[in-house]
């Protein structure tokens, strides 16, 4: 059996969702299972590089889980040659212009969701990819839920016919940060600071009404603010 390790850099890994779902319940966990086996009888070994802002996370979080490799230092990260994947779970904000960089510097990319702020730098990101010749993907991870998946099945199976039209209702429970501390980091409410109900959960509503049901061609979206004030993280 040969082993192949493949470098990824996780950049905003001490953030919620770079730690939780992409480093300890992917990356790592692919290791503690012993990497992916292929057919050629390869394991593929993903060795994380972690990228961040704060070097004081960072190195607790690689202590943590015995990792060393990290740096709050991009762009050496992306001029290394064991390194072929960049991992972008950054705020919104920062992402367009760091994936810019990993794509000139040849990296293979996947991100968290939005890929950019508005649609056209979103599509120049994809036409500088396609040009540069890398492979790409974008966090599209509500349609590995277990409810999903069975749905998909229903549908292709033909088990509801001809489908005219649908109906979703989605809702989670956020806590407002006075009487108990909000979930959330605060900036993922503020709309000034790349957050917001829209920029953070229509993208899932995106790709799984096309990946269930077919092609979105028109939107309609009204929204309001019901909770007119939070209590963020320095009270």
């Amino acid at each position: 059996m040969t082993r192949r390790s493949i470098g990824i850099i996780v950049n905003g890994v001490t953030g919620r969702m770079g730690y939780r779902q992409h480093l300890v319940r992917s990356l790592l966990a692919i290791r503690e299972s012993g990497g992916v086996a292929l057919a050629d009888g390869t394991t593929i070994w993903p060795e994380p590089v972690l990228v961040g802002r704060n070097e004081t996370k960072l190195r607790e979080l690689a202590e943590r889980h015995g990792l060393t490799d990290w740096t709050t230092d991009l762009t050496s990260a992306l001029a290394r040659d064991d390194v072929e994947i960049y991992f972008d779970a950054q705020v919104t904000q920062q992402r367009e212009k760091a994936i810019r960089q990993a794509i000139e510097a040849g990296k293979h990319i996947y991100t968290e969701k939005p890929l950019a702020e508005d649609t056209a730098a979103a599509l120049d990101l994809a036409r500088a990819a396609d040009a540069a010749g890398v492979r790409t993907g974008v966090v599209q991870d509500k349609l590995f839920l277990p409810g999903l998946r069975k749905l998909k099945r229903l549908i292709d199976g033909g088990f509801f016919g001809r489908i005219l039209s649908v109906r979703g209702e989605f809702g989670y429970w956020v806590f407002e940060g006075d009487w108990q501390p909000a979930q959330r980091p605060s900036w993922n409410y503020r709309t000034e600071d790349g957050g917001g109900i829209v920029v953070d959960m229509f993208p899932h509503w995106h790709y799984v009404l096309e990946e269930l049901f077919g092609r979105v061609t028109a939107v309609s979206c009204v929204t309001a603010t019901h909770v007119p004030e939070r209590v963020d993280e320095a009270n």
